[in-house]
């Protein structure tokens, strides 16, 4: 009986991707830098339920008009909100729902830490 040689089978990974240039990565760095300030987060919060104008998150989050401008702002030139405007107000929105995926990145990490340092606590 005549065995078969059967061929290696080759698995080859896909090709590196290239590295960022510096501007890239700077732009990179904006985008994560908006996620850093706990007020840009409450906005990102309160726009999960759908468009808000400036007057209602300035009522909702409890803080000067020029505050929630000026963090909206951010926001809008980070690419995370996108604006409309309808007469004299001014609606923002979260530009996509991938916005709120880097959220719950945190917040399971978050949570990961908490039960990790409770069952320490209490480890006997």
């Amino acid at each position: 009986m005549r065995s078969i040689k059967k061929s290696p089978i080759v698995v080859t990974s896909p090709p590196p991707k290239q590295k960022l240039s510096r501007p890239a990565l700077e732009k990179v760095a904006g985008i994560f830098s908006a996620f850093a300030d706990a007020t840009r987060l409450s906005i990102l919060q309160e726009l999960r339920g759908g468009r808000l104008s400036v007057g209602e998150l300035v009522a909702n989050l409890g803080t000067s008009q020029a505050n929630i401008s000026k963090h909206l702002k951010l926001l809008h030139q980070a690419g995370l909100l996108t604006r409309e405007r309808e007469g004299l107000q001014v609606f923002y929105k979260v530009s996509e729902d991938s916005v709120y995926e880097m959220c719950q990145f945190a917040c399971k990490r978050l949570n990961e830490n908490a039960q990790a340092s409770i069952t320490e606590d209490y480890f006997i």
